[in-house]
């Protein structure tokens, strides 16, 4: 599966459920599922759980009017200027 066709995918979720919309219940979710990746006892658990977190990163992104792609090129020029800068 590729980008696109995941966000596609999340949004139809999203807008088919009611108690999606407001940012702090995402942002709840986010953090929610996030602590349980990091308390996840297997590797299944911990790729189950960042599958969630996923979702929420693609949801907010969207809402902001941001695709995964600019989220993936933003962090890579991030990571590019701190490798630069020696941080």
């Amino acid at each position: 599966m590729n980008s696109k066709l995941y966000e596609e995918l999340a949004m139809q979720f999203y807008n088919d459920n009611k108690d999606h919309r407001h940012y702090n219940y995402l942002f709840d979710g986010l953090i929610e599922e996030a602590k349980e990746a990091a308390e996840a006892e297997t590797v299944e658990d911990v790729v189950e759980e960042l599958g969630d977190v996923l979702w929420y990163v693609t949801v907010i992104a969207s809402r902001l009017g941001y695709s995964l792609e600019n989220l993936m090129r933003k962090n890579y020029n991030k990571l590019e200027m701190r490798k630069v800068v020696g941080k």
